[in-house]
């Protein structure tokens, strides 16, 4: 396992893995403008697995935990490989690991992590699913989905793919994820640097929706790795609904990438539950794709200790949804 310091020579190593999430991309990685990242690769000439994560100090305790959303992985990827890549990274300045894996889900990925310490954490706090949709076959939309989609071209709606980001474009989003956020009692919100370093990599791109009148309905941000992209953030107005926007959106969105030879679109994480997060779930899985599980969770930590109070503060300090 290697540290590296280049940021730039790292996602120059990336570039040569099949498997990626839009979590370790490079554009997510300019995004992340006030924490420490640190970058790890198994081999600098030849690389089967590149990581970047990020530090985070324990409240109170400053212990440094390492947080790790995805690797990006070859496709020859095997358990052995896994194995040694964690093993040499669990003895590092980190008193503990969180692994939150958006690759698809290996059992050869599973034993590595476990044979090399890792285990599943005290509490699940983020959904390991999410529908696949294949943008080279015949799409099969369900009858909800094609009404909310004539109702939007009815309301004349029209979708633009943005090219050139301004402040008015970044307001504009901020605005539409906030009405989203407010609809659904999230506490979680977008900063203005955040996003506009976000959609100043290559690797994302900006749809949106706009009425007749030029009013902007609903937005989505995407991530491009081809043949592959990947679901970033929805934003959508409280007028969306009223319209099919968001439906109009999501189905010129698959229409453009196909277009452009795209094979996959991963709708992220769907919240299938008893509650209100299930109204995600019910319009990803409008789409018909299939349904595909992460790899998910994991954790390793030097002090069982700080594992606990990890669990308590993010139920209870941060309030995080378990799954």
């Amino acid at each position: 396992m290697k540290r590296i310091e280049n940021e730039t020579f790292f996602f120059e190593l990336q570039s040569q893995l099949e498997q990626r999430s839009f979590l370790e991309s490079r554009g997510w990685y300019l995004s992340q403008t006030n924490s420490k990242i640190h970058f790890f690769v198994d081999d600098d000439q030849h690389p089967s697995i590149a990581v970047w994560g990020r530090e985070f100090k324990i409240p109170l305790f400053g212990k440094k935990l390492l947080l790790i959303y995805g690797e990006a992985l070859s496709s020859d990827i095997n358990e052995k490989k896994i194995r040694a890549f964690y093993s040499d990274l669990i003895e590092l300045e980190f008193f503990g690991i969180e692994i939150n894996s958006s690759n698809t889900y290996s059992t050869e990925y599973e034993i590595g992590l476990r044979r090399a310490g890792f285990i599943r954490p005290i509490g699940s706090f983020s959904c390991p699913l999410t529908i696949v949709n294949k943008l080279q076959e015949e799409p099969n939309f369900n009858r909800n989905w094609k009404r909310n989609v004539k109702k939007a071209e009815k309301s004349g709606l029209f979708f633009k793919e943005i090219q050139e980001v301004d402040e008015k474009i970044i307001d504009s989003f901020i605005r539409l994820f906030q009405e989203l956020a407010d609809l659904k009692g999230l506490n979680y919100k977008l900063e203005e640097k955040s996003l506009s370093k976000l959609l100043s990599s290559t690797d994302m791109r900006l749809f949106f929706v706009y009425s007749k009148g030029n009013k902007p309905l609903a937005a989505r941000i995407v991530n491009v790795n081809p043949p592959f992209s990947a679901d970033v953030y929805a934003a959508n107005s409280v007028d969306a609904r009223k319209n099919g926007a968001t439906y109009y959106l999501m189905q010129n969105i698959f229409e453009t990438l196909s277009k452009e030879q795209f094979t996959e679109f991963d709708f992220g994480r769907i919240p299938p539950s008893n509650h209100s997060t299930d109204n995600v779930y019910i319009f990803k899985n409008a789409s018909r794709g299939k349904k595909v599980q992460y790899n998910g969770e994991w954790s390793f930590y030097k002090n069982k200790t700080l594992e606990v109070l990890m669990y308590f503060y993010k139920r209870h300090i941060l309030k995080k949804q378990r799954y």
